[in-house]
């Protein structure tokens, strides 16, 4: 039986060489920043947050995931020494990354220390994606640092965060990512700012996001045979999947899939401080208390596991099977337990359910 997995996403860094104008890092305050910067996770540090990662999963009988973020992780001057030890402790480690300062020299570096895949992110034509990323360079070196990873033999995962300003050039995304030589593309949807909350001018809400996967369908049916598209939007699957196993946990009301918080890993920022997810930027603590602690006492993660409160406070008996997205959910409301803006449930008619099913790579998932 394939094991369970339990994660860190790391943010490795606070520098970037692009400025993202949905960057997480932009929208948490510079104050935060600075003072991350200046109380950086040794090497020692990383290396003790890996050993427990590994010693936690042993001891609950689960796989290990690291994912390494920024920031821009390739800035990060001890990176290989980093991976070098997450392949000494077998540890799946996958690099989220612009692509922008992935040389072939470096791909290959990344390939000989076990990264098999990479996440990259693409926010539309050259045009969007280097007004999204404010660098001129950003599109070309991106793609060109797909095309590195690709002749380096890692697989390749685009990223694109769907906003108002975007939301039209998914296609030519598509289009970019196949000529680049990706072999796997999803969508996932932009958390608006919390001060503006469903007022934010990039905001796509649950019709917007309803089109957006409809319309992936028939993409899926233009692009299918040459690049995989993820249906990383868990209510398709969740509504009308005759799985078996999805099928119990429909009927006993049990967690399956969706939004992980709370179950399947923590976020850690530069300094060590630790998310419950890494679009839910709510402190809970520091990776030095231990991941068994983070996960088992904190009160936001006995919360997030709390399916009998979520559903009296969305409303919908049926939260338990997705969950929504907690982060979107808190963003709008201030309520991380309140009902998702974005969920579609209710505009889903039975034909969409008999459309072609987009099935996702095995364990493939896009990362925040």
């Amino acid at each position: 039986m394939k094991k369970k997995q339990i994660f860190i996403q790391w943010d490795s860094t606070n520098d970037c060489n692009l400025e993202c104008r949905h960057c997480y890092h932009i929208g948490e305050g510079q104050e935060n920043h600075l003072q991350e910067k200046t109380s950086l996770m040794s090497l020692i540090e990383v290396k003790s947050m890996i050993d427990d990662l590994v010693d936690t999963t042993q001891r609950w009988k689960m796989d290990p995931r690291f994912y390494i973020s920024g920031g821009e992780p390739l800035l990060r001057k001890d990176l290989f020494s980093i991976l070098d030890y997450t392949q000494q402790n077998k540890v799946y480690t996958r690099l989220l990354t612009n692509g922008t300062l992935i040389t072939l020299e470096k791909a290959k570096a990344f390939k000989k220390r076990g990264i098999n895949r990479l996440q990259i992110s693409l926010d539309g034509d050259k045009e969007r994606h280097n007004y999204v990323r404010q660098r001129s360079y950003s599109f070309d070196k991106a793609m060109q640092g797909i095309a590195n990873s690709k002749e380096a033999g890692i697989g390749v995962t685009i990223s694109f965060t769907a906003m108002q300003s975007n939301k039209q050039y998914i296609e030519q995304a598509i289009k970019n990512s196949i000529e680049a030589g990706a072999d796997i593309f999803g969508v996932q949807s932009y958390v608006p700012i919390k001060e503006l909350g469903a007022k934010d001018p990039e905001f796509i809400n649950a019709h917007e996001l309803f089109k957006i996967y409809k319309d992936q369908r028939e993409l899926d049916k233009k692009y299918g045979g040459k690049i995989k598209l993820l249906e990383t939007e868990v209510l398709w699957d969740i509504m009308h999947c005759d799985d078996p196993i999805k099928k119990e946990a429909r009927e006993t009301d049990k967690f399956l899939g969706g939004c992980g918080a709370g179950y399947s890993g923590v976020s850690v920022l530069s300094d060590g401080s630790v998310y419950p997810c890494r679009r839910l930027p709510i402190v809970m603590g520091h990776i030095s208390e231990g991941l068994v602690e983070l996960i088992t006492e904190k009160k936001i993660m006995h919360d997030l596991r709390n399916l009998n409160q979520m559903k009296k406070n969305t409303g919908c008996e049926n939260v338990s099977h997705c969950r929504g997205c907690r982060a979107i959910a808190y963003a709008t409301t201030g309520d991380y337990m309140a009902k998702d803006p974005m969920c579609f449930r209710n505009l889903i008619k039975p034909s969409d359910l008999k459309e072609v099913h987009i099935e996702n790579a095995p364990g493939e998932t896009l990362n925040c």
